[in-house]
């Protein structure tokens, strides 16, 4: 009793040293409140209010990392405050245009809520931006039903092309203190396509991505029969439901269920005929699991139109190519993918197996052009002399200084060589003749981080790629190592849990999660 009682004291001096805080803090710089507020959860680091106005300082000042970390601290210490669900729920959106993930926030405010016309305008806004008009209008509707003269809900209807009922006169509301909140969701947002969303339920009924999300977990804990029974009550429930038709494909694959396996693959790409992840789960279950390769191939290559520089994509249909015998066109996909990464060994001795007896006559530096040139240094490499094929590189460059994949090439060569300034130098320079690669940025970013000291850098690199493609797994694990070793474990948590949601079955991403679990 004693011990409850001194807890209760603490909680109420924080919240008393708190609020002298905030309100010395009212015209403070953001460098100032940002410091105040960092010395405060020294002393009280479980006040949840301080790590939500924490995240927004960070927000304003462009350090989204960090935000992120105290927004979901936030809602951790405190997983029924609105505000705090709101701006945490506002950033996904905003900012790594998870809309799946804001979304699913909104309708859990909703369910304990029902008459929340902010979330409803939020999750209209949503709907809108990603395309679901009828479920924006719906949002917007039960919204102006509930407040006649919300703006946002008004401003919503007339950007659908929709009649908007003549606002009733209402009392003036008086104003409400509350948290600090960030920029929000009904703000311009980025275009995101997302799982469709299920309107406002009028009754409390399951919900299919909470079961979903549920099974998910029960295969990460090695509950697969558990995992098999809900996904499988799931999708007879909701047959739409994408990700759970591939992910049950999965588990059935793991059984030995190949039958099986294969027709959920083929549900889970037929509802989804743009997700690259279900399509090429469904193409290497083909080619692997029933040698069915011109049909594998069909879907390779339709992705690669689609991905022209998708190294994983490229290596499959050089595989495919080889069964089939066509070595030359095997050939030709790994030279792609050693354009991508140069720095693939596996690729690299697969084409110099293929090409084992071909001896090809290098033509003269003087007389070469820049793709001879960096033909010939690609052979060094591959030869093991990776000093002559340094210089052929740097030759070329010399010669040719806007050839981008040449001074990614050489960044490759130097790093290996010990030469990390001259590595960067290059690393930089093909971002800047090419910066919608990702692969250059990916190699700037881990020089960045891993010799450079340069954390901010690699962690803002990280996190633009993460913003142009919010599904791609390796960024996310990335940006999750990153964190753990800077000692951000909040972050790293929620970019490794992201990585699962898109690839259940990626066991490293899963064995890292658990360790931070088991050594948090």
């Amino acid at each position: 009793m004693h011990s409850e009682s001194h807890q209760n004291l603490i909680v109420i001096e924080g919240r008393a040293t708190y609020e002298r805080i905030t309100n010395a803090l009212r015209d403070a710089e953001t460098d100032e409140a940002v410091t105040n507020i960092k010395n405060f959860l020294k002393i009280y680091p479980e006040f949840a209010q301080a790590h939500n106005d924490l995240a927004v300082y960070y927000y304003k000042a462009g350090d989204n990392l960090k935000a992120l970390a105290h927004y979901e601290k936030a809602h951790k210490l405190a997983p029924k405050n609105i505000t705090f669900l709101k701006n945490l729920a506002d950033f996904y959106m905003v900012e790594l245009e998870w809309a799946d993930d804001a979304i699913h926030i909104y309708l859990d405010i909703l369910k304990d809520n029902p008459f929340d016309v902010e979330a409803l305008n939020a999750l209209g806004a949503i709907s809108r931006q990603i395309g679901r008009k009828e479920q924006a209008r719906q949002y917007f509707s039960r919204a102006l039903q509930l407040d006649s003269n919300s703006r946002e809900a008004r401003s919503g209807l007339n950007q659908l092309g929709l009649p908007v009922p003549e606002p009733q006169p209402a009392a003036q509301q008086p104003a409400r203190a509350e948290e600090l909140r960030m920029p929000s969701v009904n703000q311009q947002i980025p275009v995101y396509t997302a799982p469709p969303v299920e309107p406002v339920p009028q009754t409390v009924k399951p919900d299919p991505e909470a079961r979903y999300r549920a099974a998910v977990q029960m295969a990460g804990l090695g509950r697969q029969d558990e995992a098999v029974s809900e996904l499988e009550l799931l999708i007879a429930d909701s047959q739409d439901h994408a990700l759970a038709h591939n992910d049950l494909g999965v588990l059935y694959q793991q059984a030995g269920k190949m039958e099986q396996a294969l027709e959920q693959h083929q549900q889970a790409a037929r509802l989804a005929p743009d997700n690259p992840v279900l399509q090429k789960n469904l193409a290497d279950l083909l080619f692997i699991g029933f040698s069915q390769y011109e049909k594998a191939l069909e879907i390779y290559v339709s992705l690669l139109a689609k991905a022209p520089k998708d190294a994983e994509v490229l290596k499959a249909i050089a595989q495919v190519c080889v069964e089939l015998g066509q070595l030359d066109n095997a050939a030709h996909f790994l030279e792609r993918v050693l354009a991508v990464q140069p720095w693939d060994q596996e690729a690299r001795a697969a084409v110099k197996q293929i090409e084992d007896s071909k001896k090809s006559v290098v033509p003269t530096v003087s007389s070469a052009s820049p793709e001879e040139m960096h033909s010939q240094a690609q052979q060094l490499v591959a030869d093991n002399k990776p000093a002559e094929a340094c210089a052929l590189l740097e030759q070329l460059v010399a010669r040719y200084d806007n050839f981008a994949v040449a001074h990614n090439d050489l960044g490759v060569l130097r790093y290996q060589l010990g030469n990390i300034q001259g590595a960067c130098s290059s690393y930089e320079k093909a971002v800047e003749l090419d910066p919608q690669n990702a692969s250059f940025r990916k190699n700037l970013a881990d020089l960045c981080f891993v010799e450079m000291g340069r954390t901010d850098e690699a962690i803002g690199i990280y996190l633009q790629l993460l913003k142009e493609n919010p599904r791609n797994v390796e960024t996310l694990e990335n940006l999750g190592h990153i964190s753990v070793a800077i000692g951000r474990p909040d972050e790293a948590r929620a970019f490794y849990r992201r990585a699962l949601e898109i690839e259940p079955w990626n066991t490293g991403v899963r064995t890292a999660l658990q360790d931070m679990n088991g050594n948090p």
